[in-house]
């Protein structure tokens, strides 16, 4: 039915304009508009958009010529406010070509291994804006320039390249990053040691690395062993070859998943042959890794930096992956280890006055995203707002990156006054000196305080530790990944055989402790020091003797504040696109025409459309939606046609939601609500509804559900005369092995005392439809949809996730994982007869969460529901529901 079209385009506009780039009430930007790319920036960021637009003007000249296209959109590089701290950065081709870079970078200083976070920024969206405007075939290229980015019946006829796979276009774009001479992830031994041991254990097949795969390393699956796959294919067939894949693969616009035919295309090899070749020379070379060996301390799914004092050394852990962090903390003197339950965010550990605290970003109110010391649920430190906390003096000033200056370089600070601006993160010793790493081109160099000590030819480098002699120990890469060097007067020595240690820790003057990266984990051991005579290898990537390498050609900014002009986010609304889809029905021709607008910054949105449904009814208007306020809304008006066609329909009809944040920090999200919807599909039912919602929720790593969920709603709603009251809790938790326990109830009753026109509380099995009626009860093995005087029901459920896998590289699914889950529903209903009627509902089903086209994670459910009703037609019910996440 249409109607339920209509209600699916009002949460499609609610979610689009939920999902702006920025925050609400954020700061003023301005626009300034150079050959084909306009930069939007804050004033405040004025030197790093003068900065932006400089470098642009290099990468579109490279670029155009690696790519061999020509962007035909205008390019939007949005600088976003400090209001953002994200450690982040995306490009897409909605509502336009364009790319948001946030400022938060110093978070990941040393994982980035590069000089600028700005620039890396650049290099690497700015590749994937040409990975995904290329069209190579002439059919795109025309349906573009008529329906733009929209979706001609098919979305890849005009965006060919979004069927792409994270494992070559993240790849490809670390790839980019990295030869401009801003050094890049490709130079840091760490990841080099985890692609060698990837390649020794036989993960690197087509199969699990082109696929949404659910395993260690995750997300270093695309964009570290991606990277080094498209480093190998670049060395052996040219910079140009590898990058000219994208375009061969936009050419396929009939069915563009022809990767081995697109990869042989562009370098006489196809995609399984080379990745076999480069799978085999990696695990050829991983012969001559070393591992970290010692007394096993612990382990975890994911990395999060180390950290000491004088008595302990502490960090967190994620063992399984799914649960809530672990706070560890080794005694150096007794070797003894104890944990700490906490809801930390993953991050640094830093400690002050014997409280924990991470390093992190989060949201601090509903209008700001800060970086700053987050306790163990979650709230910000107040006095470390805006500030990446390196640690504190003995009297207690704190060490920072001052986030709001360091969009380009870290900006190192000392109780509010400024230090150096450096590239790496910092170490504080016992007597108060600081100790960090400075880039100079290719040269990093070792600072005690604001002397230079030692330098090396390379972009990795972390400061470990400082033993008592004042003997300096860092990481550094070896020839097969990464290992331990210590600086003395006399020279530096490597001090650990290992090749995979991502940070260290000294115990004592003989002992450490190594976080090191493995085959399935990483995992935490204690070794002995030793003394091998080996200074910091030297990585050399075979494009440093190409003619492009490095930045050959100064570009210069022309930005001024007097040339940029005010960014309106209503007035820079461009067209975007236009939707389009139309079939033969049993009553003749129907689908629909969306026409879509919107702004880089995505704040406003609104889109122009028609549709007609195969009852011969044809709608169209109009939806707007606005998100730059602190108060959302969106609007969506419509009127129908062929009216004489259809009896009891409505002329014409407005929807509107409005929401006003009223809490956003730590786990906790509070707002409230208006919405207000008339159906065209009958004149009855307009249901106007407010309610206010508040939430506590805790997701931790790739747990399938919430770790912890409480979320409670109030509502109220008024239907032409009729009231509506109610409420409804949620409450999820997870338990051991990987199960989650939950609990639900809602209620609603009307102060209506008929039912006619389709009046009271409405009851209803369309579970993922409730056309903005909060109050509606689902019930979803009723076979037809009915109104209520008073309607409720209790639900308490288990659910048990499994994690059999099964990945394929040309069959069209894969599967990740698996859960199965059961449900019982007591539901108490009175009909306006003041009739009730009691039902249990009971109900068992599998999840099962499948890859479609090596890309799409789509969750298929198939479920069995059983109920004791004596007024429904079946007692049993299968369903079948599908739910998609892009």
């Amino acid at each position: 039915m249409l109607k339920y079209y209509l209600a699916i385009s009002v949460v499609l506009f609610t979610a689009l304009y939920a999902g702006s780039s920025v925050v609400p009430n954020d700061e003023t930007y301005y626009k300034y508009d150079r050959d084909n790319v306009q930069i939007i920036f804050t004033k405040k960021n004025l030197p790093f958009a003068q900065q932006a637009d400089a470098k642009e003007s290099e990468i579109h000249k490279d670029y155009e010529y690696f790519y061999n296209w020509k962007l035909d959109e205008k390019l939007y590089v949005g600088l976003i406010s400090d209001c953002n701290q994200i450690a982040n950065g995306f490009s897409t081709q909605w509502p336009n070509n364009r790319q948001i870079n946030y400022i938060g970078g110093t978070k990941l200083v040393d994982y980035f291994s590069s000089t600028s976070w700005l620039d890396t920024l650049l290099y690497h969206e700015t590749a994937h804006n040409y990975q995904f405007n290329l069209k190579s075939n002439h059919f795109s290229q025309i349906l573009h320039s008529i329906f733009g980015n929209g979706s001609f019946f098919i979305p890849y006829f005009t965006i060919p390249n979004i069927m792409e796979n994270a494992f070559m276009y993240e790849g490809n774009a670390v790839l980019n990053e990295s030869w401009h001479g801003n050094g890049g992830r490709l130079y840091n031994g760490r990841f080099k040691a985890e692609t060698l041991l990837q390649a020794k254990e036989g993960h690197i097949v087509a199969a699990e690395v082109y696929n949404s795969k659910l395993a260690f390393p995750y997300g270093d699956i695309v964009y570290i062993q991606g990277a080094f796959y498209n480093l190998y294919m670049a060395q052996h067939y040219g910079l140009r070859a590898i990058n000219s894949y994208f375009s061969y693969h936009s050419d396929d616009v009939l069915w563009p998943l022809m990767t081995n035919d697109s990869m042989q295309s562009a370098t006489g090899k196809t995609f399984e042959q080379s990745l076999n070749a480069f799978a085999k020379t990696y695990a050829l070379e991983a012969q001559n890794l070393v591992m970290a060996l010692g007394k096993k301390v612990t382990s975890s799914q994911f990395y999060y930096e180390l950290n000491s004092d004088a008595k302990n050394i502490y960090f967190l852990t994620n063992k399984s992956g799914v649960n809530e962090p672990e706070l560890v903390v080794v005694d150096k003197k007794s070797g003894s280890i104890r944990t700490k339950d906490g809801s930390w965010l993953g991050g640094k550990v830093v400690k002050e006055n014997e409280t924990y605290y991470t390093q992190a970003s989060n949201y601090t109110s509903p209008f700001k995203i800060q970086q700053g010391l987050f306790d163990s649920e979650a709230f910000i430190k107040e006095d470390t707002a805006s500030k990446m906390i390196q640690g504190y003096l003995s009297d207690g000033r704190a060490v920072y990156f001052d986030v709001s200056s360091s969009f380009s370089e870290p900006m190192l600070y000392v109780d509010g006054i400024f230090y150096a601006q450096v590239n790496s993160s910092v170490i504080i010793d016992k007597k108060d000196n600081l100790y960090y790493f400075v880039q100079d081109a290719k040269k990093r160099t070792l600072y005690r305080n604001k002397t230079p000590l030692f330098s090396y030819q390379g972009f990795y480098g972390i400061v470990s530790d400082v033993d008592i002699d004042g003997n300096i120990y860092f990481v550094a890469n070896s020839k097969y990944g990464s290992t331990l060097y210590k600086y003395t007067q006399e020279g530096v020595l490597r001090v650990s055989e290992a090749d995979n240690i991502v940070d260290a820790r000294l115990v004592d003057n003989k002992h450490l402790l190594i976080a090191a990266v493995g085959t399935k984990e990483y995992y935490y051991v204690i070794a002995s020091l030793k003394s091998i005579e080996q200074q910091p290898y030297e990585t050399k990537l075979f494009f440093e003797t190409q003619d492009y390498y490095g930045n050959k050609k100064e570009y210069k900014s022309h930005l001024k504040m007097s040339k940029a002009k005010e960014y309106n986010s209503l007035l820079d609304m461009h067209y975007s696109g236009t939707d389009t889809s139309f079939a033969i029905g049993d009553n003749g021709l129907v689908g629909y025409l969306n026409m879509n607008f919107g702004d880089p910054l995505t704040q406003n949105a609104t889109s122009l459309f028609i549709s007609r449904d195969d009852s011969n009814v044809t709608i169209a208007g109009a939806s707007y939606s606005n998100s730059l306020y602190l108060l959302e809304y969106s609007l969506y008006a419509y009127g129908v046609a062929d009216k004489d066609k259809r009896a009891n329909t409505r002329d014409s009809g407005v929807m509107a939601q409005m929401q006003l944040p009223l809490y956003k920090t730590g786990y906790y999200d509070g707002y409230m609500s208006l919405t207000y919807f008339q159906d065209y599909d009958t004149l009855a039912r307009e249901p106007l509804s407010l309610y206010v919602a508040l939430s506590r929720v805790k997701t931790f790593g790739v747990s399938m559900y919430p770790n912890s969920l409480n979320d409670i709603k109030l509502y109220a709603v008024e239907d032409r005369g009729d009231k509506i009251y109610g409420g409804s809790y949620q409450f999820t938790e997870d338990m051991p092995y990987e199960s989650y326990v939950g609990l639900a109830y809602k209620y609603s009753q009307t102060d209506s005392n008929t039912w006619v026109d389709k009046r009271g509380v409405k009851i209803t099995n369309a579970t993922y439809q409730n056309d903005l009626d909060i109050s509606a009860i689902d019930f979803p093995s009723l076979d037809a949809t009915a109104y209520v005087k008073e309607a409720s029901y209790a639900e308490a459920s288990l659910t048990k996730v499994m994690n059999f896998s099964s990945y394929f590289f040309t069959f069209p699914v894969s599967l990740r994982r698996e859960a199965l889950y059961t449900k019982y529903r007591y539901y108490n209903i009175e009909d306006y007869n003041q009739k009730r009627y009691y039902v249990n509902e009971a109900t068992l089903g599998v999840t099962l969460s499948s890859v479609l086209l090596n890309s799409f994670v789509v969750p298929f459910s198939f479920e069995y529901i059983y109920n004791d009703a004596d007024f429904i037609k079946s007692n049993e019910t299968l369903r079948f529901v599908m739910g998609v996440t892009f």
